[in-house]
């Protein structure tokens, strides 16, 4: 499984040629995997899109927009959306390129420091299973480049190298601010670990930090000039915050395997046998239904009327499924290919069909994982402890497993670094973000779980069996974490049709095919049922000039999306924090004013929470606008607010709603 540490000039050639294509295709196949996830985005996903369309609209950050990302996040969507247009695809392209980029560096320097392509390629495609979220893509690249950068200095510091950290570090501030503080600790403790606490230890740190600072000046001095030196760290503070202490935590997390059950479990053939409905003749007493349920060894699930049930076959009865179809009482059967009296595939797939007939695949590894809420907080946990580990075994064990460039010192020092990414990057609510810390994890799990393994085949008898099985027991249960809290199962069973069919193989292709190249995108739901967010964004689209601005007063940044129309308000998201700024409150209101929105959107928390975070704009929009329509959506109200004395052209839709265009 894992390759020898030390190789002759002879033998290296090749297995670089080999191995560089491995990463490649890796790459390729996580890109791809990202691009399909931008398909389906969340709302998450549309804050930074908005701001770009912002920018390409002419407005400026500080002065026009106060934003959690930097000028990088949004700078690069904005470039893409040039490129592709308005559609989903022009963001799948940076994601997709983001993951590709970073699995394929994690792969090479986890076969770098393990000499393990084995360990390399389970590092990389723990990137890939994670799924994490579209907008969370500079948590993987940033730190996949950072950890190159950080590995290469340790092994040969160079004052270029120290320069280039710098660089990243301020590539990092303009992706998101935290992100640069994060990685600055991390070059500092590469400095440290290459020249340990000494004069030139100082010096590196000062020139990649003076690097950073000129780099990140002008961002900084545009908002100084903009808002003020105190409103931006205000503003900045109060995202912080609030994303740390009110909309989420750093709890530690609960570990959801507790007992042998949740390790291992061997589950009945019931769990995989096929279910198929009977519809009974309408004469068929109820003796005589359960006498043929009986006679064929069915289970009733449930009833669909009077004379439809629904139940799940045995071994007994899918041999026997001519004679069940031809009983005089079954008037007709759903899910059973009558004319050749067997189960088609899409009743019974393949692997489905293996697990009921075998015993031995019916086994279950770490159930306690399987649900999505669990697996994350396995995840959240896994990668709290995996720093700590590598710290506390570099000296005694792990080192010497590992190829020399992974000394014991550097180690420690990259542990230390997965510490500080680990309390940065993971916060609860766990599954769904404890996925988005999975690079410097990722590339400590591959050392883990070579050095393990070499452990294991460095003994003998039954140490080595046992050494072996914590190895794969580790592998399996981190992977299988990870790609449950990434939702990797559930979309790959979607997009290989559930095993069933072809049809449905590609009818879930071509569904991201057409959701990703939609243009614009609302195009895409046209004839479908769509969300309250969804019918409000094509009113828009369809009643709001392009020159004029929207205002949506929580937080529904899809709407401005899906509409194509600009943002009147400073914000796309309304968190607590900001009613305490005043000067964010008089800017707020003032650019609303300035651009007076037609149409405002407002939930029925209008005068509850959205009151609490802007008094002003809420006693503005009842003073200069009134409702004119409202909608209902999963138990929410919605309101459609119009300016007063906007002129109408005509009426919109079944609720006829006044039109501006």
């Amino acid at each position: 499984m894992v390759q020898p540490i030390a190789s002759s000039a002879a033998q290296l050639a090749p297995r670089v040629k080999s191995s560089r294509a491995i990463g490649l295709t890796l790459a390729v196949l996580a890109g791809v995997h990202q691009a399909v996830i931008a398909s389906a985005p969340t709302n998450d996903d549309f804050m930074h899109l908005v701001t770009a369309n912002q920018i390409l609209a002419g407005d400026w950050p500080y002065r026009d927009f106060f934003e959690l990302y930097g000028p990088l996040m949004y700078g690069l969507s904005a470039l893409s959306r040039l490129m592709f247009g308005h559609r989903l695809l022009s963001e799948a392209v940076v994601v997709g390129i983001a993951l590709a980029v970073s699995t394929y560096l994690v792969f090479k320097l986890v076969r770098s420091l393990t000499g393990s392509s084995a360990a390399a390629v389970l590092s990389a495609l723990l990137l890939m299973v994670a799924g994490v979220r579209g907008y969370s893509y500079p948590k993987v690249v940033l730190y996949a480049v950072a950890a190159t950068m950080w590995w290469a200095y340790v092994k040969e510091p160079t004052r270029l190298k120290a320069l280039a950290l710098g660089a990243w570090v301020a590539a990092a501030f303009y992706w998101r601010a935290d992100h640069g503080v994060y990685i600055a600790a991390g070059v500092a403790l590469a400095m440290v670990c290459a020249h340990g606490v000494s004069r030139l230890a100082t010096i590196r740190l000062a020139q990649a930090a003076a690097v950073s600072i000129l780099a990140v000046s002008p961002i900084l001095i545009l908002a100084v000039s903009s808002v003020g030196l105190l409103s931006y760290v205000t503003d900045g503070a109060a995202i912080v915050n609030t994303q740390h202490t009110e909309t989420s935590s750093h709890t530690w997390p609960k570990w959801p395997i507790r007992g042998g059950g949740d390790v291992i479990r061997l589950d009945g053939p019931e769990e995989f046998a096929p279910v198929v409905g009977l519809r009974w003749t309408e004469d068929s007493s109820a003796e005589a239904r359960s006498a043929v349920l009986a006679k064929y060894g069915l289970t009733p699930v449930s009833d669909d009327g009077p004379q439809v049930q629904v139940v799940r076959m045995s071994e007994q009865s899918s041999g026997a499924v001519r004679g069940l179809i031809n009983e005089p009482i079954v008037a007709d059967t759903n899910g059973i290919d009558r004319s050749q009296s067997k189960l088609p595939w899409s009743t019974f797939p393949l692997w489905q069909r293996l697990r009921f007939s075998h015993w031995w695949l019916r086994f279950r590894v770490f159930t306690g994982v399987n649900e999505h809420g669990n697996a994350g907080e396995a995840v959240a946990a896994i990668f709290y402890t995996l720093p700590l580990i590598v710290i506390l075994a570099a000296v005694p064990w792990l080192h010497r497993y590992l190829r020399p460039r992974a000394t014991p010192a550097r180690l420690v020092a990259f542990g230390l670094f997965g510490v500080v990414t680990a309390f940065g990057l993971m916060r609860s609510p766990y599954e769904v973000r404890a996925v988005d810390d999975v690079t410097i994890p990722a590339i400590l799990f591959g050392c883990c779980v070579a050095a393990l393994w070499r452990t294991a085949f460095a003994r003998r008898g039954v140490l080595r069996v046992v050494l072996a099985v914590a190895a794969v027991m580790l592998a399996v249960l981190t992977f299988k974490s990870v790609a449950v809290a990434g939702e990797f199962p559930s979309r790959m069973a979607w997009l290989t049709g559930e095993g069933r069919s072809l049809e449905r193989m590609k009818g879930a292709w071509h569904e991201v095919h057409d959701r990703l190249v939609a243009g614009p995108p609302l195009t895409y739901w046209n004839g479908m049922p769509k969300s309250a967010e969804l019918q409000l964004a094509e009113y828009a689209a369809q009643c709001l000039p392009s020159s004029q601005r929207l205002l949506v007063l929580w937080f529904a940044p899809e709407i401005y999306y899906y509409s194509d129309r600009l943002m009147a308000a400073r914000h796309a998201f309304y968190d607590s924090g900001y009613q305490n700024i005043r000067q964010e409150q008089q800017l707020t209101l003032a650019k609303i004013q300035r651009y007076a929105p037609p149409f405002v959107y407002a939930t029925g928390e209008l005068d509850g929470y959205t009151r609490m975070l802007y008094p002003e704009v809420v006693d503005y929009v009842h003073r200069e606008y009134e409702v004119i329509g409202a909608l209902e959506d999963n138990g929410r109200r919605y309101q459609v607010f119009l300016r007063k004395g906007a002129f109408v052209v005509r009426s919109y839709g079944e609720h006829e709603w006044p039109c501006l265009t």
